[in-house]
């Protein structure tokens, strides 16, 4: 996810209860009932979910000792917990999304080098069935729409599980860029600098990448929407 810069005479904002805005986009409706068929997300293995955790910990500390970094030294190169970093090199934890960015970005790479499904090259079409996946983590899973290899544009599905990101509350911000998102199912509780909104199938976002900013699942459905980055920081 990365950065936009919604017009508040467009969007409307009102104030918040918990002190942030958000817009006033249309008039809500009474909470929808939860279709088991598409809301209940599937039970992974404890095995499955210990392996894909320590391979994300072995590549985190192979990349590091290729840099020569000590845990200490990664820590405040990527603004995070000494403790965080060694006990995810264990598989003992697994980071955030967010955190995951902060890791890569110290260590000089994209986000997808933590996870392995490779991607297809100079390709025009990307069919379904050949996006490159990120597996869920936290309950935010994310597949790249675009061909491996292009960094100017790089356009994202993402699947969130009901209250995904509202417990995580670390905002992201990179550099220059653009960034654009829209809503495809449910609804997302957008942060960009000191705003807050929340929008629904249809509703569009941009915003610079330079202006923090993140995204949640308010909602006890799942949520799914497209985003866009310019240039690509997965």
């Amino acid at each position: 996810m990365d950065a936009f810069g919604p017009s508040t005479d467009r969007l409307g904002p009102v104030p918040l209860a918990d002190g942030g805005r958000t817009s006033s986009l249309r008039p809500r409706n009474k909470r929808r009932r939860r279709s088991p068929a598409t809301t209940v997300p599937a039970v992974r293995s404890a095995e499955a979910h210990e392996a894909e955790t320590y391979q994300i910990g072995e590549r985190l500390r192979s990349l590091r000792e290729q840099h020569g970094f000590s845990v200490r030294r990664l820590a405040r190169e990527a603004g995070v917990s000494a403790s965080l970093i060694s006990e995810a090199e264990r598989g003992l934890v697994e980071p955030s999304v967010g955190v995951l960015k902060r890791l890569a970005s110290a260590l000089d790479v994209m986000l997808t080098y933590f996870f392995s499904r490779p991607g297809m090259s100079g390709e025009t079409v990307v069919r379904h069935d050949q996006r490159r996946s990120l597996r869920e983590l936290h309950g935010i899973s994310f597949e790249l729409m675009g061909p491996d290899g292009v960094d100017t544009l790089e356009p994202i599905h993402a699947t969130l599980q009901p209250g995904a990101g509202l417990n995580d509350h670390t905002m992201l911000q990179h550099g220059s860029g653009e960034e654009w998102g829209m809503v495809l199912r449910g609804r997302l509780k957008v942060w960009v600098g000191s705003e807050v909104y929340v929008l629904e199938p249809g509703d569009a976002v941009y915003l610079s990448s330079s202006v923090p900013h993140r995204v949640a699942n308010p909602t006890d459905e799942i949520s799914e929407y497209v985003w866009v980055n310019s240039p690509a920081t997965f």
